[in-house]
């Protein structure tokens, strides 16, 4: 399953589409926020701005690297 997103880990692109997706997003309500005109003649800008980076911190957390707990060994019985 190597390559893909259902893996273990996922491959570059799609951290890259995360990342890239995350920081246009920001970008884009960043420079929306910062522009002299009102803000809700951006507001359909604004909004998809706030899905991308939604949608990119859901597939972080949804397909990013898990802390992984060490699992204790079950001791066996001893022989009767």
């Amino acid at each position: 399953m190597r390559g893909t997103v259902a893996g273990s880990r996922a491959s570059w692109w799609f951290w890259t589409y995360v990342v890239a997706s995350f920081l246009i997003g920001a970008a884009v309500i960043v420079t929306a926020l910062l522009d002299h005109e009102p803000w809700w003649s951006l507001l359909p800008h604004l909004l998809l701005a706030l899905l991308m980076v939604a949608f990119a911190l859901y597939l972080f957390v949804a397909v990013g690297p898990r802390r992984r707990r060490q699992r204790v060994k079950k001791r066996s019985l001893p022989p009767l």
